[in-house]
């Protein structure tokens, strides 16, 4: 099996002015239903503010792949369309070195 790599993905617009709530405990057992659906992910923590950023192993997939299983989750869950944007996390340490 190939390496796993840290990545990150921003969910856009959850738990933002009463839109899309879905509480911490509630998004990771969503997260855990995408890992026993795709053993290629593996949902490491969640965090910020609203509870938008996702840290996450994968492994034999694009980062944009592991943002559309997200999406789709979120999707049934809000009957919303739920934007997500993944990178690597050397993409982000990059531009945070930058700035």
């Amino acid at each position: 099996m190939a390496s796993r790599k840290l990545g990150i993905a921003f969910i856009k617009g959850l738990n933002m002015f009463g839109k899309r709530n879905i509480g911490k405990s509630r998004l990771r057992e969503i997260l855990k239903r995408i890992e026993r659906r795709y053993p290629q992910v593996k949902f490491l923590g969640v965090y910020g503010v609203h509870n938008d950023i996702v840290v996450f192993k994968k492994s034999g997939v694009h980062y944009a792949t592991v943002g559309s299983w997200i999406e789709k989750e979120l999707k049934i869950e809000t009957s919303q369309k739920v934007h997500v944007t993944t990178r690597s996390l050397d993409v982000v340490k990059r531009v945070v070195e930058r700035f």
